[in-house]
């Protein structure tokens, strides 16, 4: 019982939908991310995977777990029925109270009868539609929009088309159908997939996080095949796998870049290993767990003999050390780093690079009111040294947010940005009104800010010259069927030596939920 109530005392302060992000991902910041990896957890806050009904193929094509944890979840159901809240998740074994927090933006928990209930059957739909407008030198259009179909735990189809402010030709898009089986069959994908396995070095579709933001980004969890609802699609074709016990094995054949993929892996609640073979590279790759202590690695052979191998040693809850040596591309790089809840530091050294990455991020509690200061300081070298410091502190109280950030950046030269943030961050009506100031001399000196936006979108723009900008970003739950989105924004340039036109945007949004 006192365990229970320590845990729920700490889901009481589940991370927002960003935080989350970083949480899940290991990433030290929202700008190492790119657009289908933010496109993937804004899909699933929208539809949430059912936690209790849900195969264990479809558990690892979320992205979500780990192999280790859905071994973990599968037997935790089987032994004591549904998982009833975040507090049980948190007690899970391979989850904590915290990554139960994050989650929660993501899965949803519906229990209804006891283990080894039928398959849920009902058919849900999502259509998005948006469009935008952005005025410069000239006014240009920009469309898109995404219908997702779900039948239960059992199929769904993912379509998506857009144009961008650079390409207005209006194309097929991104197709993308599975059905999920229940016993033998896994899964099979038909039309655009994507393909992760081991630590990425003989197959990973699309992004792949560099290992630099903080410690948990060392190590990766491949998911195998999956649907995608991407945009940018790494392969396009069929891809299928099947389950028996504790072995899985895949085949796959992307008609894009003609490339045919094998796959086999065995998973155990503490030991994982696996192998992978397409027309261009092969790798073995496997992972074990025991008393605190995880060890992973891969060796593939790409063009080059590639190789990586780690460790994690969580020496008590809440904490981890890590080290990991890769060979890759025939530059050898080592990496070390060490984190709390509160605080993560990264070394990264190989002979074109060195990076060193600290992060301080304590949360308190000053009566109703919620504060969360963080300082990351991050030094880069290549051929000349890139240092940037980031100071930022949020407030929140009784759904009321007040966020501010100072960037600092020498490299060729010294660079600054501020902004200021004011938001209503909880109910049916969202909106967040942000202010920034700026003044980088140098393109090398650049720096990248993530912005609200609407579901879907991915907006970090690199900010360069002298000037400010102010933007608005807004969401309206009507119903729980309809909901509406709007981002408006400015961005002027007055103190440039050379003239540079100011830019005007304009955002709308609308989902629909059946």
């Amino acid at each position: 019982m006192k365990t229970l109530i320590i845990v729920a005392a700490l889901l009481s302060a589940a991370p927002g939908f960003e935080d989350a992000v970083l949480l899940i991902t290991g990433a030290g910041t929202l700008e190492e991310l790119d657009e289908s990896t933010l496109e993937r957890f804004r899909a699933l806050s929208l539809s949430p995977l059912d936690l209790n009904s849900s195969s264990r193929s479809r558990l690892l094509a979320s992205g979500l777990f780990s192999p280790f944890q859905v071994a973990s979840l599968l037997d935790y159901r089987q032994r004591t029925g549904d998982i009833l809240s975040p507090v049980e998740l948190g007690l899970v074994d391979g989850f904590s109270a915290q990554l139960a927090g994050a989650l929660t933006h993501f899965v949803r928990m519906d229990s209804s009868s006891p283990p080894g209930r039928r398959r849920s059957g009902k058919l849900r739909a999502g259509i998005m539609v948006r469009g935008s407008a952005r005025a410069s030198d000239d006014t240009l259009f920009a469309y898109g929009s995404k219908i997702k179909l779900e039948l239960g735990d059992v199929a769904e189809l993912n379509w998506g088309t857009r144009t961008t402010y650079s390409d207005k030709t209006l194309r097929p898009g991104t197709v993308s159908a599975a059905v999920y089986g229940r016993k033998y069959l896994g899964k099979v994908v038909l039309g655009h997939f994507g393909a992760r396995f081991g630590q990425g070095l003989a197959q990973w579709s699309g992004f792949s996080l560099q290992p630099y933001g903080s410690s948990s980004s060392f190590r990766k969890s491949g998911t195998g095949f999956s649907p995608t609802a991407s945009f940018s699609p790494d392969h396009c074709g069929v891809a299928a796998d099947f389950e028996l016990g504790r072995w899985t094995a895949g085949a796959a054949y992307s008609f894009t870049d003609k490339t045919p993929m094998a796959s086999v892996s065995y998973t155990a609640r503490t030991f994982t290993a696996g192998a992978v073979a397409t027309g261009k590279a092969a790798s073995v790759f496997w992972q074990a767990g025991f008393s605190g202590v995880s060890i992973y690695g891969e060796l593939a052979w790409k063009e080059r003999l590639q190789a990586c191998a780690g460790i994690v040693w969580v020496p008590v809850y809440g904490s981890r050390i890590c080290a990991c040596g890769r060979y890759i591309d025939g530059q050898p790089e080592l990496l070390a780093g060490a984190g709390t809840r509160t605080l993560d530091a990264v070394l990264a050294l190989r002979e074109s690079m060195q990076r060193v990455t600290l992060k301080f991020s304590p949360s308190f509690a000053a009566g109703p009111l919620s504060v969360t200061p963080s300082l990351r300081l991050a030094a880069k070298h290549t051929e000349l040294w890139r240092v940037e410091g980031r100071g930022e502190l949020q407030l929140d109280l009784a759904g009321w947010m007040l966020r501010s950030r100072l960037d600092i950046v020498r490299s060729v030269a010294t660079s600054w940005l501020v902004n200021a943030e004011a938001g209503h961050a909880e109910g049916k009506l969202k909106a967040y009104l942000r202010w920034t100031l700026f003044r980088i001399d140098n393109w090398a000196d650049r720096i990248y800010v993530y912005e609200r936006d609407a579901p879907g979108s991915f907006n970090v723009p690199a900010y360069y010259g002298k000037g400010w900008s102010l933007s608005l970003a807004a969401s309206w739950k009507a119903s729980r069927r309809h909901a509406f989105h709007l981002r408006a924004s400015y961005l002027a340039y007055p103190w440039m030596a050379d003239s540079k036109p100011a830019r005007t945007e304009l955002k709308l949004q609308y989902q629909l939920s059946l």
